[in-house]
C-alpha cells in the first residue's frame, strides 16, 4: 500500500471482519463515506485473499441509512468478491433501508439477501451434487440389471418353433 493511502486511512474508521467456516462476515457499524468505503474494499478484498474463503457476509444491520451511492458503491464491491471466486449475501438489511432503495431504483438484480447471519451462512454453504433419479425417491437401475425381468418371462415353451 503506497504511504498516501496509509496517511489518508489513518482516521478512517474500519469495518470489523472475522472469518468463520472459510466465510469473511464484515459487520458494518460505522457511517459510510468515501473514504470507509475505499479503506473497506482494501480489507476486505485483502481478507478474502489471505483467507482463500469462499464467501462474504456483509452485515448492514447497524446502518439506519443507506443511500444509492453508498449502496452501488457495497454492490461493486460484492461483485469485486466475486471475481476472487468469494459469493456474497447481504444481512440484515433495515426495513426503511429496503424501501428507500426500491423507491431510488437501486439495482437489486442478483444480489444475494439473508434476514440474518445463520440464513447467510445456510445460503453459502455448499450445496451436494444431487443425482436427478434420486431426487424423485426412485433408485436408478444397475445397468446389468436392466431387462431381466423381460428375459426371465420367455421360457423354452414360449419361444417359437423353427423349422428347420
Amino acid at each position: 500500500m503506497n504511504r498516501q493511502l496509509m496517511v489518508q486511512y489513518t482516521d478512517t474508521p474500519r469495518v470489523a471482519m472475522q472469518v468463520s467456516r472459510s466465510v469473511v462476515v464484515a459487520s458494518i457499524q460505522v457511517d459510510l463515506d468515501e473514504d470507509v468505503l475505499a479503506r473497506f474494499r482494501e480489507d476486505l478484498l485483502a481478507r478474502v485473499y489471505e483467507t482463500g474463503s469462499h464467501g462474504v457476509i456483509l452485515d448492514v444491520s447497524g446502518l439506519e441509512t443507506l443511500d444509492s451511492q453508498e449502496f452501488a458503491a457495497l454492490r461493486h464491491i460484492i461483485e469485486m468478491t466475486a471475481l476472487m471466486g468469494a459469493e456474497a449475501v447481504l444481512v440484515g438489511l433495515q426495513p426503511g433501508v429496503v424501501s428507500a432503495l426500491v423507491e431510488a431504483g437501486a439495482d437489486v438484480d442478483g444480489l444475494r439477501a439473508a434476514i440474518n447471519l445463520d440464513e447467510a451462512f445456510t445460503l453459502l454453504e455448499p450445496q451436494p451434487e444431487s443425482q436427478p433419479e434420486a431426487e424423485n425417491g426412485i433408485e436408478p437401475a444397475a445397468e446389468e440389471d436392466v431387462g431381466l425381468e423381460e428375459d426371465s418371462v420367455l421360457d423354452d415353451e414360449s419361444l417359437p418353433e423353427s423349422d428347420g
